[in-house]
């Protein structure tokens, strides 16, 4: 209930447009990915859950957020991705900044709805689960914006893959 909560009240500084507040510091990556990883591996435990990272340094984030946005991308992995295949997440940290990837098997996702994923309240209408009210994704782009990243995805008969990329420093 309170990640509800919390969700709303981001979608409505980010729609009053103060945009989401950031309490930037230095922060482990690996390990603050790791610990939200952990929390979705113990509600999820029949779920294959693959995680590999690579970066050398801290970087200098809003490690709270990093960790919503982080959350919202694996959470989605899992519940909209099919159960017999793994989600794997990959993350490494170059001189051009910081890459992390989703990915998750399952029927790609349509093109045109691919464009409405990251819209506060929308769903793709393949979406399974019903739960939630479809701000997750909205949150996770407005998290990557404020500290100068973006969000992609590409889906194919591979998978969906959701892309964060965002400068090292800002």
């Amino acid at each position: 209930m309170t990640g509800l909560v919390d969700n709303i009240m981001d979608l409505a500084r980010a729609r009053l447009g103060g945009g989401i507040f950031l309490d930037l510091n230095e922060a482990d990556l690996t390990e603050t990915l790791q610990v939200v990883v952990d929390e979705i591996r113990s509600a999820h435990p029949h779920r294959d859950i693959r995680l590999e990272l690579k970066f050398s340094q801290p970087a200098v984030v809003d490690r709270a957020r990093i960790a919503q946005l982080f959350s919202n991308l694996v959470s989605n992995a899992v519940s909209h991705g099919v159960a017999e295949q793994p989600v794997e997440i990959s993350g490494h940290q170059s001189e051009q900044g910081i890459e992390i990837s989703v990915l998750n098997g399952g029927t790609p996702i349509p093109a045109n709805d691919i464009q409405r994923l990251f819209l506060p309240f929308k769903r793709g209408d393949g979406s399974r689960g019903g739960h939630g009210l479809g701000l997750g994704l909205y949150i996770a782009l407005e998290i990557a914006t404020a500290h100068g990243g973006t969000i992609d995805v590409s889906s194919d008969e591979t998978g969906t893959r959701f892309t964060l990329k965002m400068p090292t420093r800002r």
